[in-house]
């Protein structure tokens, strides 16, 4: 019995002192510069020559397309607010007096990426309502958006954030294998401003995917890694339970288990 157990749960990493020990060495973070106000819409009309409905909508009562467009016409009734979709473009108002714009891109055309496609939805307020929330699915991908209310700047927060205890912090940590956001992000709220304090893009012996357990205080935060590339458990799942934890200004990510391997 004992052996099975031990065939079935593998433990890698073990040594004497990796309880609490930082992941890998990190370098001090350096925060990115603030953002700019993105898409902000030029002056004059500029809802002029865009048709009058919804392409999506236009196109396939049924689509996917569709369905994103109906949950967005609840949602900016649910609001309250005097956002407007304007065919393909999503017309957001700021206190600044320009409003923001974003505009879809469906079908042959492309921007100046080369995306093909682009679906842009509002999908309702932050909860202190200082920012829309923006949902964006691409060819590939997906993404969501946080849009400063006050002065339009655009936040790609890429998942649901989690607020800290007193709401002073908002963690997200995004697993994907593919062109979505895969990592960890720690914002410092301010009005109508989101401060970056943290980001971690894994890769080496930090790789995995990372999922939020809890905020166990104002200070730290558990998460789940999940190992799955093959090698490191020879096929199977690796499995590790660690902490962001905040030690003055620099956050630093510990193992709190070894890393289990399961297959």
């Amino acid at each position: 019995m004992a052996r099975l157990l031990a065939a079935a749960l593998t433990v890698c990493a073990i040594s004497a002192g990796w309880m609490g020990a930082a992941i890998a060495q990190q370098k001090p973070y350096v925060p990115p510069p603030p953002p700019k106000p993105t898409a902000v819409a030029p002056k004059g009309d500029f809802t002029a020559g865009l048709p009058a409905q919804d392409p999506q909508t236009a196109a396939d009562a049924n689509s996917d397309e569709a369905f994103r467009a109906k949950a967005e016409a609840a949602a900016i009734q649910r609001s309250g607010l005097s956002v407007k979709r304007a065919g393909a473009r999503l017309i957001l108002p700021t206190a600044s007096g320009r409003p923001v714009v974003f505009d879809s891109v469906i079908g042959a055309a492309s921007d100046a990426n080369g995306e093909t496609y682009q679906d842009y939805r509002f999908d309702g307020l932050s909860p202190d309502r200082e920012f829309y929330v923006v949902s964006a699915t691409f060819h590939e991908a997906s993404d969501l958006y946080w849009v400063s209310r006050q002065d339009g700047t655009r936040y790609a927060v890429h998942s649901r954030p989690q607020p800290s205890p007193d709401g002073s912090l908002l963690v997200v940590a995004n697993g994907s294998a593919g062109r979505d956001f895969n990592g960890i992000l720690v914002w410092e709220r301010a009005t109508g401003r989101l401060i970056e304090r943290f980001r971690l893009e894994p890769e080496g012996a930090q790789y995995g995917f990372y999922r939020v357990m809890r905020w166990k205080d104002n200070r730290s935060i558990e998460l789940e890694r999940l190992v799955v590339d093959g090698t490191t458990c020879d096929g199977g799942t690796g499995e590790q339970l660690v902490m962001l934890v905040r030690e003055s200004n620099q956050w630093t990510l510990k193992e709190q288990t070894a890393l289990l391997c399961r297959r």
